[in-house]
């Protein structure tokens, strides 16, 4: 059973397939009846896994992700008419992105909110004049970077942005293993407010040089 992330909700979902594939390549999955692009990401997947009818259809070719760019630039223009229904409906909330499934029949739009919200006046309207399958899909400040992009403090484009396919959880337990003092300390936190996504790799180096030295 191989692993995949569909980046447009953040599940993991196990499937099989007899696809020869690469960490990081991205596929076609049909996934409850929609196309959506998925991300094959075994060893570097949370534990938790989704349910659903899910099958890998085939690697995407580039023509395949240049459609794919394309899509996402349609689905941003959607984003202004979402911005003005989110408040004619009163909702305190903020439209990030927007993407499409790889058929067009889901849009999924990306916002930020302090606390949960009850968006389903929202969704119903949008459903009604878009006539496609909606979805709202809340993220957190580690995600609004990786949407936004940007330079870290290592002067380089951030890691969320570039190539991290899924952002696990970054703990002071990491910074304290790689027996860095201060981890409290804002030079250990990115520019989503977080602890740096590097962390975590740097402290698998880590443990990989101290079990080659026990050896």
């Amino acid at each position: 059973m191989l692993k995949i992330r569909v980046p447009s909700t953040g599940q993991i979902f196990e499937v099989e397939t007899d696809l020869a594939l690469k960490s990081g390549e991205t596929v076609l999955a049909e996934i409850d009846g929609i196309l959506e692009p998925a991300i094959f990401c075994n060893g570097n997947c949370s534990k938790e896994v989704a349910s659903s009818d899910v099958r890998i259809l085939k690697v995407l070719s580039q023509e395949d992700l240049d459609f794919k760019k394309e899509l996402h630039k349609k689905a941003k223009t959607f984003i202004d008419e979402a911005r003005s229904k989110a408040f004619r409906h009163g909702l305190d909330l903020k439209i990030l992105d927007a993407d499409f499934s790889f058929d067009e029949k889901k849009l999924t739009f990306f916002f930020s909110a302090e606390g949960r919200i009850d968006f389903r006046s929202l969704v119903a309207d949008l459903v009604g004049t878009l006539n496609k399958i909606i979805r709202l899909q809340q993220v957190g400040p580690r995600d609004q970077a990786k949407l936004y992009g940007g330079f870290g403090k290592c002067g380089r484009e951030l890691c969320c942005a570039r190539f991290l396919s899924n952002l696990d959880n970054i703990t002071l337990e990491m910074v304290e293993n790689q027996e860095i003092s201060g981890g409290k300390s804002p030079k250990f936190s990115g520019c989503c407010g977080k602890l740096m996504c590097c962390l975590a790799y740097e402290g698998k180096i880590k443990e990989k040089d101290i079990e080659a030295e026990a050896k």
